[in-house]
């Protein structure tokens, strides 16, 4: 008799992989987090075409409290550097660690997402900083390495819009 896995199974470690198919890679996402609040994230298609966005607290204070603003950077890094990013992220894991399974565990640490699309079909990679187990901060390096690389290209580029927002995360009409 065979034995299937359940169906959400599969689908989660659908979602916990990086792409390896045959179909080439359209866009990448990436978003961080605090406390359930957006700090910096961009979007790149594989074009180079893309935006890198940032949280910028209007107390000028640093974490997820208060007014703020988001702050919006379109860019065009071009076909090369999207082959750079990809290049990064190739070297993930296909089964991401878990940020559950650390023995060092930092809380209130940044958290986010890394989403990849290509075909109809969107693989996601979560993450969380507060894992400081070995292992788990080399996985991180490559992320970061990734996020450092596309907020160059988005600070390189002048503010294209901004998005306001009172303390409890609602958006301010101006």
């Amino acid at each position: 008799m065979i034995r299937l896995a359940p169906l959400p199974a599969l689908m989660l470690s659908a979602c916990a992989t990086t792409h390896s198919g045959p179909d080439p890679v359209e866009r990448i996402a990436y978003d961080t987090n605090s406390w359930g609040r957006v700090v910096s994230g961009w979007i790149v298609g594989s074009d180079g075409a893309g935006t890198w966005y940032e949280r910028v607290n209007n107390s000028g204070q640093p974490g997820p409290v208060g007014p703020y603003e988001v702050r919006y950077h379109d860019f065009d890094a071009g076909d090369a550097d999207f082959a750079k990013l990809q290049a990064l992220l190739s070297s993930l894991p296909d089964q991401a660690p878990n940020p559950h399974d650390c023995e060092q565990f930092r809380t209130d640490d940044l958290y986010g997402t890394l989403r990849q699309t290509y075909g109809a079909t969107t693989a996601e990679i979560a993450y969380n900083q507060g894992c400081r187990d070995a292992s788990y901060q080399r996985f991180m390096d490559r992320l970061l390495a990734a996020d450092a690389l596309v907020a160059e290209w988005g600070k390189a580029a002048p503010v294209s819009r901004t998005e306001r927002y009172a303390s409890n995360g609602e958006p301010v009409s101006e």
